[in-house]
């Protein structure tokens, strides 16, 4: 037993330091593109690639575990031959994919991924487009790989016999296997390794190579592929585009402004899962937003805003690139799309401000924090960057990150850009806390959660007014996403969408506080918006139009797993694609014709989403 834990121990390593050497290889292979990097950033990519390498490492000595337990009770020499033969194998593998990467990456950006592997079809193909690239290095680093990783592995010695008479010995033998898969998910940490683990920085040559290409392969495996052809074509191509553009006509540049500052800070905060139904100035039920409700009479509210999809990531993704959410697919977890997107941040970033993305949990889940650096945030804190007193399933207590915000944005310079992402009114809802709503069954843990939320929320906001900065800044509240509680609303209901939107804060004009606003609109309205009111260029999405644009068509579109919803202020209209139904209807009495203009118009705009998603990674 002691032989084999030597054995397994001795592999590890090994496999981590050959992940180190394709690492350099990878990084290092042109050193032109590392031009103007820092040195200790490159050096970082290699620490944070070990977790990664360790977890793979864990994967690719799994068959050696598994063939050295059978050898505790029984000698057999052939199956000696396939452990090493295994070994080698993979070890040639790996530099494959490795080379492969390298060669992807100069050719594309990226690394390994489905689309890529679809090639494999079409060989001939292949070789054309591969005509160009530095075969002869390619082959030079494949061929030193594998004959140094190889000589190193003959050396480490797996003849050692591994049978053991001793019982406690054999009663320990199951051990072996939990351990390793402990080191297979990157550790105990409630959500396993995944790629946003690799991502720590601005430069995708850094984040690719911090990125294990071996696990990316095990996972490019295991995953179902991404979508390659548009599953909704309504009409030509052509009428599609002309309906979408139609639709997002720009109006003229104007004057009006609803800011007292002209580079006002931005403070946005995203409230999880609240939905208009319990929001009491919506029209919800009463008495859970007391907050919420009241802070509404001192800023503009927007009483017909929908949110684009129903996960956090898809409003996230709208709400800073100003992509509507997709059915069948998230775009924040499909690599060499998400980082391909228009970025809000960026563009205030180059107008002087400084940005800071706050959560309270592991903002790792959902592929997060991989997207918020390719956007190009200064800085992303989440769970590890204070101490939590209380923590939920998500994280901490929301109160401790408004705490934490308010006390990091002392050290922060002006104009700045912040988001807070809260998280404590996230199912499963079971905070203990006593916010007024007795009862076990989920809507009322629903409304007692989001009361918690909007107590934490109002007193966050009064704090801020206490603030040097308050009084030239921006606070937008709005929702990540609804929800189909409290009154357990169908699965496609529009009524889940609505959620609400707020601008408040010390820049914002008194002529403006305490009146509503029903323009219609949805996450991916918020960048130009905000961008008009500080006087900057628009986001390069069309998708994005000014809430308080006069000239232009105001609608709001969101999408479901396999349909999507279109509202306006004279119809709503909710579309199953797998039917050809249509589920929701607000106005019966309305014409039918115009009904079947604004349908034909949301099929248009799936249909041409669809096709720019998948044109980001062609």
């Amino acid at each position: 037993m002691r032989n084999l834990l030597a054995l397994l121990l001795q592999l590890i390593l090994f496999w981590i330091a050959l992940f180190l050497v394709q690492q350099a290889c990878f990084v290092f292979f042109d050193t032109s593109r590392l031009n103007g990097i820092a040195a200790e950033t490159i050096l970082l990519g290699f620490r944070r690639a070990m977790a990664m390498d360790l977890a793979t490492a864990c994967y690719l000595t799994l068959p050696v575990a598994l063939c050295g337990i059978v050898l505790l009770f029984k000698e057999l020499r052939w199956l000696r031959r396939v452990m090493v033969g295994i070994t080698a194998t993979l070890v040639v593998i790996t530099s494959l994919i490795n080379v492969c990467d390298i060669a992807l990456f100069t050719a594309w950006g990226t690394k390994v991924s489905h689309k890529a592997l679809s090639y494999l079809a079409y060989p001939e193909e292949v070789l054309h487009a591969t005509a160009g690239a530095p075969i002869g290095q390619l082959i030079v680093i494949l061929v030193a790989q594998c004959a140094v990783a190889l000589l190193v592995l003959s050396r480490i010695d797996h003849q050692r016999t591994f049978r053991t008479n001793a019982l406690w010995q054999r009663a320990i033998t199951p051990l072996v296997l939990p351990l390793l898969f402990v080191g297979m998910r990157g550790g105990v940490q409630p959500f396993p390794i995944d790629r946003s683990w690799s991502y720590y920085g601005a430069h995708p040559l850094l984040n690719l190579g911090a990125l294990n290409g071996t696990w990316n392969v095990i996972v490019l495996l295991a995953e179902p592929p991404e979508i390659s052809a548009n599953p909704y074509t309504f009409m030509s191509k052509e009428e599609a585009e002309q309906r979408y553009k139609a639709l997002h006509q720009h109006g003229a540049k104007r004057d009006a402004t609803i800011l007292s500052a002209q580079r006002p800070n931005i403070l946005l905060v995203l409230l999880e899962s609240w939905t208009a139904d319990v929001v009491g100035v919506l029209g919800g039920d009463s008495g859970v937003t007391p907050g919420f409700d009241r802070l509404a009479r001192e800023g503009l509210l927007f009483t017909n805003f929908y949110s684009t999809g129903f996960r956090t990531e898809q409003g996230l993704c709208a709400t800073l690139s100003s992509f509507p959410s997709q059915p069948k697919t998230t775009i924040i977890r499909q690599y060499g799309k998400f980082d391909r997107l228009h970025s809000l941040v960026n563009i205030l970033d180059s107008a002087g401000y400084t940005s800071t993305y706050y959560y309270a949990g592991d903002v790792a889940f959902a592929n997060t924090r991989a997207y918020l650096e390719a956007m190009g945030f200064d800085k992303v804190h989440d769970e590890r960057s204070f101490p939590i007193q209380r923590r939920t399933r998500w994280g901490a207590y929301d109160e401790e990150l408004f705490a934490f915000h308010l006390k990091d944005a002392h050290r922060t310079s002006e104009p700045f850009f912040h988001v807070v992402m809260t998280s404590t009114s996230h199912e499963p809802f079971d905070v203990p806390v006593d916010e007024g709503f007795p009862g076990n069954d989920q809507p009322q843990q629903y409304r007692n959660s989001v009361h918690y939320t909007d107590r934490t929320l109002a007193d966050f906001i009064e704090g801020c007014k206490h603030q040097p900065w308050y009084d030239s800044t921006l606070v937008v509240i709005v929702a990540d996403h609804g929800h189909y509680l409290p009154h357990n609303r169908g699965h496609h209901a529009a009524e889940r969408h609505r959620i609400p939107l707020l601008f408040t804060g010390g820049a914002l004009l008194q002529a403006y506080r305490g009146t509503q606003n029903p323009t219609f609109g949805s996450h991916t309205d918020l960048a130009n918006t905000l961008l008009a009111q500080v006087g900057l260029q628009p986001i390069r999405s069309i998708w994005s139009k000014d809430l308080f644009d006069p000239e232009v068509e105001h609608f709001a579109f969101w999408t479901f797993d396999d349909g999507f919803g279109i509202a306006d202020a004279e119809q709503c209209q909710v579309y199953d694609n797998l039917s050809g139904q249509l589920l929701q209807r607000r106005d019966s009495t309305r014409s039918s014709a115009l009904d079947a203009e604004q349908l034909l118009n949301g099929k248009a705009l799936e249909q041409v989403l669809l096709d720019q998603y998948i044109g980001l990674s062609q």
